[in-house]
């Protein structure tokens, strides 16, 4: 299993003046993610507003004047929008949020390893003649780690919902304003099976 995974943004959502909270300007066109990335979350976060931002949020704008088209040419700018931009874009976020969500997995499996499981709550047994702070020491770092566990796989179930609900606007806004028989939510999945994916 790789360490490591490489997102690169799709072209037609890329925009220039992304703000990361720091007051400076940057433009995220791929995102590697790591362990520590999803630890410390600040530059996926921003990543995922972008994403969000120039694909879910602008459906509308992107596909403004669509009613004035012959059905045809509507057909083929939704079809484009949603196979260039807004599905690309799911699926990046799926693929990170996946990626977090293994890599707190295998968090939980060290640190279960390293100190016994989660739930147990048994104190090492130290000799307090040979140090007398090791005890508290240990339950302490135990305590950080799952700490860390815990609000990683918070934000995992939090981009989860999210994800849902912009997936389920974003369908309902494409059945208004493009085909109101098609499934986007079922179409997403057969493009992602497309890609070699389950």
């Amino acid at each position: 299993m790789l360490d490591h995974l490489t997102l690169k943004t799709p072209a037609g959502i890329i925009e220039t003046d992304l703000k990361t909270g720091k007051n400076d300007n940057v433009t995220i066109e791929a995102l590697t993610m790591t362990r520590e990335k999803c630890m410390s979350r600040e530059l996926v976060d921003s990543f995922f507003r972008l994403l969000r931002h120039n694909s879910d949020d602008v459906i509308k704008q992107k596909l403004n004047n669509i009613d004035n088209l012959s059905s045809k040419a509507k057909e083929a700018r939704c079809g484009d929008f949603v196979q260039r931009e807004l599905f690309p874009s799911w699926d990046l976020r799926h693929e990170a949020i996946n990626f977090c969500e293994r890599e707190a997995q295998l968090m939980k499996k060290e640190i279960d390893g390293r100190f016994g499981s989660s739930h147990t709550v048994e104190r090492p047994v130290l000799d307090a003649r040979m140090d007398p702070y090791a005890a508290a020491d240990s339950l302490s770092q135990k305590e950080s780690y799952y700490h860390d566990w815990r609000e990683l796989t918070r934000w995992i179930q939090n981009q989860r919902e999210i994800e849902e609900i912009l997936q389920k606007n974003g369908a309902s806004v494409l059945n208004r304003a493009c085909d109101p028989d098609v499934a986007y939510i079922d179409a997403f999945k057969k493009f992602q099976l497309s890609l070699g994916k389950k």
